[in-house]
């Protein structure tokens, strides 16, 4: 009687433990042209040369990411997962998303949210853009969030993350520093320029 009490006892706490491990699990996430990790976007990944490594670790062309954070200074090129568990591919990821809700903008007729949360935009003059991008009127939304001072009027997409109004430019939401508008454009593979300076992924090249 003993022996069945302990064992049903141990069940127990391996199925608490099992649900709590599930429960706290974090996965990449692959929906058209956005990455997520947690459901938490990933503005930095390219979507179409993603892959999830298993363990936290995932890379794309460009970066090597831990737990949604890029890794500096790390080569996806020659980054390897050494005794990495295969099963960690494309396939695989996508069997763990089936069936979880990603994040995306959505309207009705007086109101506009992202993801389940409400945002301050108008509905009647809402439209969704390219890469997490959306405006209405007055406002420039980036992945649910107003972006400050951009103008929804003269704001427009460029390539390569970088999007500009006729006052600022930004990179995937964040504002350039020290880049003028007015002449900046988009040179191919993260750099870009303006009249006056060179730039790669968002920062000025001194």
């Amino acid at each position: 009687m003993k022996k069945n009490a302990f064992c049903l006892k141990s069940l127990m706490v391996i199925g608490c433990l099992g649900w709590s491990l599930s429960g706290m699990a974090q996965t990449y996430e692959v929906d058209r042209n956005r990455v997520y990790f947690d459901r938490a976007p990933m503005p930095y990944a390219d979507a179409r040369s993603f892959v999830d490594l298993g363990y936290g670790y995932a890379k794309d062309r460009e970066n090597v990411y831990l737990d949604g954070q890029v890794l500096e200074f790390v080569d996806p090129a020659t980054f390897r997962l050494k005794g990495a568990d295969k099963s960690q591919s494309h396939e695989h990821r996508d069997w763990q998303g089936h069936g979880r809700n990603h994040k995306g903008y959505h309207k009705t007729k007086f109101n506009v949210y992202y993801g389940d949360k409400k945002i301050d935009a108008m509905a009647a003059s809402f439209k969704e853009m390219e890469g997490g991008y959306a405006k209405d009127a007055f406002n420039v939304f980036f992945y649910g969030k107003k972006l400050e001072g951009a103008s929804a009027a003269s704001f427009k997409i460029l390539e390569g993350g970088y999007s500009k109004d006729a006052f600022n430019v930004y990179y995937y939401g964040k504002k350039v520093e020290g880049a003028s508008a007015s002449t900046f454009k988009y040179t191919g593979d993260g750099y870009g320029e303006d009249a006056f300076n060179a730039f790669y992924r968002g920062r000025k090249l001194e």
